[in-house]
């Protein structure tokens, strides 16, 4: 007998459950309700719970300015917290080091030249038998370590700071210049300033630090579940920054203490908003199944552990069991059978849940 009421029982609940799920409500009772529309849209993605990250810049994008020569500062242009160019003149040098290298070179650059004219002498009485090919081979010797020794003192003008325009200029009109340019060698920000103008430095020397901030790396803390399943160019989201950045590498070494590894991810587009050092949440994109669908939370109401949505139809306001996948916010990723096209409330959903609950409002 107690079976037989159990199964009753079960029935009647059944059959209670099935009327509820559809609501009879006229219009003007939605409009009193002040209801709101809004369309279902198909996810085809989701955001995994928030990570921790920090945000770190790259070792590659950070240059030391150095002397090139040992000298005194006579001039320095920027200071910290200012931008440069690639190639911009930042401050300026005065070195007698210098002068001697010019010197050098200029010595070399003649020698050159008259071993250059030696040789073509040479080669036309080689032609014509007057000389013999002993002494147009140390000849052509003569040269060649005479270029060699030219093409080398060239060389360290330009490690000193000149440009292939300046020596050139030099070797034309043979006029010497003490000082030299201090040049940006990466477009970026000034991140620290090692010397003031006037001070006496040596060769290599620091003078400015640059650091260009695009891109940024996030340094994320992931757990292990988490970190196994991410290859190389997935994606990670900013929610707060609305930016995305794209995963390098998973580090293998496990943080023993909260069982989480270390996720290298770069962001390009908008790294400006972010700052070196900032711990930031970020949230791991992920591909959601089939019969996703992204709404408002103000969609969703929930009774207990089960979550419903009201969706629009021709007899009335469906009441249709949902599965929250992903919360995010003020939006959520919900799983549900639907077409995807429906049209469901938005605003007005507590005074629906009440009606629904037979409750009258909450």
């Amino acid at each position: 007998m107690k079976r037989i009421l159990f199964l009753i029982s079960s029935i009647c609940l059944s059959l209670h459950t099935s009327a509820a799920t559809l609501l009879p409500l006229s219009p003007a009772q939605l409009k009193q309700m002040q209801v709101q529309w809004g369309h279902l849209q198909a996810q085809q993605e989701g955001l995994s719970a928030s990570y921790p990250a920090e945000v770190v810049l790259p070792p590659t994008q950070t240059r030391i300015v150095t002397a090139p020569q040992g000298g005194l500062i006579t001039r320095l242009i920027v200071s910290v917290g200012d931008s440069v160019k690639q190639g911009q003149v930042i401050g300026q040098l005065s070195s007698p080091d210098l002068v001697a290298l010019q010197s050098n070179y200029l010595q070399s650059d003649t020698q050159a030249r008259l071993h250059e004219q030696a040789l073509k002498r040479d080669q036309e009485l080689f032609k014509d038998g007057i000389i013999a090919q002993r002494r147009m081979q140390e000849t052509q010797s003569a040269y060649e370590t005479s270029q060699a020794m030219m093409h080398e003192r060239k060389q360290t003008l330009k490690l000193a700071g000149m440009s292939d325009g300046q020596i050139q200029q030099l070797a034309q009109k043979r006029s010497m210049q003490n000082g030299m340019a201090i040049i940006a060698p990466i477009s970026g920000q000034i991140m620290e300033q090692q010397q003031q103008v006037g001070a006496r430095v040596d060769m290599a020397m620091p003078i400015y630090t640059i650091s260009n901030p695009t891109p940024l790396w996030l340094m994320i803390q992931v757990p292990i579940a988490q970190a196994q399943q991410l290859r190389p160019g997935a994606a990670v989201r900013l929610p707060k920054y609305n930016l995305t950045a794209k995963v390098d590498t998973v580090l293998r070494q496990l943080n023993k203490n909260n069982q989480t590894t270390q996720v290298r991810a770069t962001i390009s587009q908008g790294a400006e908003q972010l700052s070196v050092g900032q711990v930031v949440d970020v949230a791991l994109v992920e591909q959601t199944a089939q019969g996703s669908f992204a709404v408002p939370r103000s969609a969703v109401a929930r009774q207990g552990e089960q979550a419903v949505i009201f969706v629009q139809q021709a007899k009335g306001i469906a009441v249709t069991p949902v599965k929250v996948m992903l919360e995010q916010d003020q939006q959520l990723t919900v799983q549900a059978d639907l077409r995807g096209n429906e049209t469901i409330a938005v605003q007005g959903v507590a005074a629906l849940k009440g009606h629904w609950l037979g409750l009258g409002g909450e």
